[in-house]
Formats: structure tokens, sequence, C-alpha cells
């Protein structure tokens, strides 16, 4: 029982450890310039909404976690219904469980050949994480080679999706790669994330260096949503993608992880598929 205490009140305090910490390191790093969040609102302001979505985004992570491992979940029925095929991708720390409210969201509109990639965090590397990625998208997009594919990501699985269109070059390439709170180019809190794959995430580290000596375009549109008060990627010129063709869209106040079951944001990824799709 002693113990069952020790880790509910770890389970609970977690999410507000995490959260201020990070926003102190936000805070640290952007305090000392206009004053002002990008949106115009004073940035303590944001900042408040930021650490309360980013308690209550990683509260609902602890709850629906263990979802993530339940594949009947992540997949499409077969066989494939009409319409494009979606590959969603998790970032660092997470698992398939992050997509659980979005994916309902995608559905509701309509869209239901969603993919969903689980992978680990711990023991890779990138190049590693990037093969698994690489072998599930690939297969996801013969599961109807007739139609287009769209790779959305949030976090590393948003670097993960780029990368994969960017070496795709010559071959099929998606329809379009939509990232959310993406760190293009790395971010500093990296070095503090525990485990090889976390590290190399380093805000202009090396990694960065040899992904961009590689590509410096996309072969299909990218879209980019972007919060104001992204606690774990920073500085805020690391959530761009270092060279043109990108649009980038602005989200309201959101931590790293509310993007995730934020309702408006997923309003604008369906928009973007939506509009895209009714051009073809």
């Amino acid at each position: 029982m002693t113990i069952l205490l020790i880790l509910a009140y770890l389970l609970l305090i977690f999410p507000f450890w995490t959260s201020f910490t990070t926003y102190s390191f936000f805070w640290y790093e952007n305090a000392w310039k206009a004053g002002n969040s990008p949106d115009g609102q004073r940035l303590g302001r944001a900042l408040l909404v930021g650490v309360i979505s980013s308690i209550a985004s990683v509260i609902f992570i602890l709850a629906t976690f263990p979802l993530g491992y339940f594949k009947k979940l992540w997949k499409p029925e077969s066989p494939i219904a009409p319409g494009p095929v979606i590959v969603l991708t998790h970032g660092l720390y997470h698992n398939a469980s992050a997509w659980l409210l979005f994916s309902r969201h995608l559905r509701k509109a309509g869209f239901q050949n969603i993919f969903v990639l689980n992978y680990g965090s711990f023991f890779t590397d990138f190049e590693k994480t990037f093969e698994k990625f690489a072998t599930f998208a690939s297969e996801a997009s013969r599961a109807a080679p007739d139609r287009p594919f769209y790779l959305i990501g949030h976090s590393l699985g948003g670097l993960l999706s780029r990368v994969y269109a960017e070496r795709s070059i010559g071959g099929r390439a998606p329809a379009a790669v939509i990232t959310l709170g993406s760190p293009h180019q790395g971010s500093k809190l990296a070095a503090f994330g525990p485990g090889k794959l976390a590290s190399s995430l380093l805000y202009r580290g090396p990694l960065f260096t040899k992904i961009e000596s590689e590509a410096a375009s996309i072969p299909c549109p990218g879209f980019a949503l972007t919060s104001p008060v992204d606690n774990m990627v920073f500085p805020r010129e690391a959530e761009r993608v270092p060279y043109e063709g990108w649009e980038y869209h602005q989200t309201r106040p959101l931590s790293h992880t509310a993007m995730l079951y934020s309702r408006s944001a997923a309003r604008k990824v369906i928009e973007i598929i939506q509009s895209r799709e009714a051009g073809r």
C-alpha cells in the first residue's frame, strides 16, 4: 500500500513539476526579449495559459498512455476505405496514445485510413528510429497505392516525417507533410533528455548539420503548426525549417503536448488536408 501511495503521489506531482520546470526554461529564454508573445499578448498571460494546458495535457498523457499498446486501436479496418491515407507519428517519450483525440477528429471529418506508428525512445538513435518510421510509412502508402498519403507528426514525429519526404525525392512523395511543434532545428532542452535519441536533438547539433547537408527542399507541400509558448522547442527559430517553401500556422497559446489535444489545431490540419484534396 505504501508503494502504491508513493507511486500515486509521484504521478500527481509529475505534471506540475515538468510544466513549471520547462516553462521556467522558456521564461529564461524569452522574457528578456520584447516582453510580449509573438501574437501580441503579454508574455506572462500567455505563459499562464501554457502552464495550465501543459499540466492538463500531461495528466491526460499519464492516464491514456497504456492505450498505446493496443495495436488494434491504431490501424484502419480492412479493406481500405475511400479517401487518402494518413500516417500519424508521435514525439519523444510518447506512444500511439498521443493521437487518441486527434484521430477522432480526423475520423469525424471523414478520414478513415489512419495508420499510427509506435516507436521506443530509449536504447535507439535517430537513424534507427527513422528506419522504423520509413518502413511503416512505406507500408502504409502501399496499402492504397492509388491514393495520396499524408504524413502528420508531433514534435520528433514531425521531424521524422519531414526527413522521410526529403529523402523520397525521386520516389513516391507524400501529398503533404504537416508538423505540430516539431524541432526542425533541434531544441536547447534536448540537453536534459535521457537517452541517445533525445541528446541527438540538441539545437543546431550534428544531427541537423547532417540532415541539412542531405536536402534543402521538400518534394511536396510542407505545413508547420507552432505555438507561441511551446515549452519544449526553443529558441523559437528552431521551429522553422532552414529552407524556403514551408507554410507556417501559429496556434493559440498552447503547451508543447497540448497541441495534440487542441480541437482548433486539429481543425487546422483537417482544413489543410481538405484544401489539398479539393484541389486534386
